[in-house]
């Protein structure tokens, strides 16, 4: 299954041609980076596929993005004189696969619904993957669905993840996690997101807060703004249109845009006939986020744009500095985007226009108490009754210690 992470790919080291200058490879992933072209769009990737030397790098590359299916449909209708008949071949038999895939994660979406959220009363919502791609996309099974990600309250969280893990569900994040209700309370109190893998393969991320410090979001508040979407015969709970748009928007920013089906994430909600521009711009000022969705808006307009360098002397300063850091990340790979994160001013932004001086102190002070607070780990190899856990922040610095010490050991 694909995971919501950048993977290191053999085509990134072909598509660059020099710092800060796409090459018409990547230029043609960003025109197909949608569910519909323009005419204008279509001549010029038509154009653009006559400058493609190596058509297996552009297949690595789109998959390594997760636009392979997308852009497969486009490249098949499009059928450019460019394009070898084994690639499309090759095109076609890949997005075959994806696609399988794809509709599996919706499968076990459905499961996770039927099996455990109804049966519990959990309150809910699905926000991305495949409740984003049944919602907006014309054929979701082209939407690239490494997992589901799932949001619950906190109170309800040990109660789905108990009846989860004793009906053959597996723990991932944390391993070693178990259904005893105690362990999943310090599980919990350790990690604001706890992993899962259903009996079908595909992982469940479980959030009892949108972003990291509950800074943003109130999962209360969100839960209790949800909408129903029907699929098939299963009732989905997900965000209205203008609030998931405001949080992709944070959220791919906060990677980077390293991903090319974040492109068509936005370009389907912007053609949904419940897309509210106003209604946008208005969630935005709620939660402080008018630089972050303008600089998206603006990033998502230059890559449908046919005249990429035209287009991009027209970005603001801001709208700069996201275009750049997205070409690093997609010509660089996996190493390029944790340079990035490691200059991050705080783990939910990426830049420091994006948020305040207050919050980028509170941010590094949680960072540097962060390694002293006991994990998962230390409960699962000594597991103590609540009243007694106090010890673990006595233990955990002497394991870290004696762990430091054995590692220089074995260096030397």
């Amino acid at each position: 299954m694909l995971q919501d992470s950048v993977r290191p790919g053999n085509a990134r080291s072909a598509i660059a041609t020099r710092p800060g200058s796409p090459s018409p490879m990547l230029r043609l992933l960003f025109l197909l980076a949608r569910l519909e072209l323009t005419e204008e769009q279509e001549r010029q990737a038509v154009a653009l596929c006559s400058a493609i030397g190596d058509w297996a790098e552009l297949v690595r590359l789109a998959q390594d993005t997760y636009l392979l299916p997308i852009a497969y449909r486009h490249l098949d209708r499009l059928a450019p004189p460019a394009l070898p008949p084994h690639t499309m071949a090759q095109l076609r038999g890949e997005s075959l696969l994806l696609v399988a895939d794809n509709l599996q994660v919706a499968a076990e979406q459905k499961r996770l619904v039927h099996e455990l959220l109804d049966p519990l009363q959990v309150p809910y919502l699905f926000f991305k993957g495949p409740a984003l791609a049944a919602r907006y996309y014309d054929a979701p099974g082209l939407r690239c669905c490494g997992d589901i990600d799932l949001l619950i309250p906190r109170d309800r969280l040990v109660d789905l993840l108990a009846r989860a893990l004793q009906s053959g569900y597996q723990p991932s994040e944390p391993p070693l996690l178990t259904a005893d209700r105690t362990a999943l309370e310090f599980a919990i109190d350790r990690k604001p997101i706890i992993n899962i893998v259903t009996p079908g393969g595909v992982e469940v991320e479980v959030h009892c807060q949108l972003d990291k410090q509950a800074a943003l979001y109130d999962t209360e508040a969100l839960l209790a703004a949800r909408e129903p979407l029907q699929v098939g015969d299963t009732i989905l709970h997900v965000m209205p249109t203008h609030e998931l748009f405001v949080y992709l928007c944070l959220h791919n920013t906060r990677h980077y845009w390293s991903h090319l089906h974040w492109l068509v994430d936005l370009d389907a909600l912007q053609h949904h006939p419940d897309f509210d521009l106003s209604a946008v711009h208005a969630c935005a000022r709620q939660r402080g986020l008018t630089a972050t969705v303008d600089a998206s808006l603006e990033l998502s307009a230059l890559l449908a744009s046919p005249d990429l360098d035209a287009a991009a002397k027209e970005l603001s300063k801001r709208g700069h500095a996201l275009y750049q850091a997205c070409l690093a990340t997609l010509q660089g790979g996996l190493e390029a985007e944790l340079a990035l994160r490691r200059k991050r001013p705080a783990p939910e932004f990426a830049f420091h226009w994006q948020t305040t001086m207050r919050y980028r102190i509170a941010s590094r002070l949680r960072r540097w108490v962060q390694p002293f607070r006991p994990s998962y780990f230390d409960y699962a190899s000594r597991p103590l009754p609540p009243s007694w856990q106090w010890l673990y922040y006595v233990t955990h610095p002497c394991r870290k210690l004696r762990n430091l010490i054995l590692s220089r050991r074995s260096r030397s």
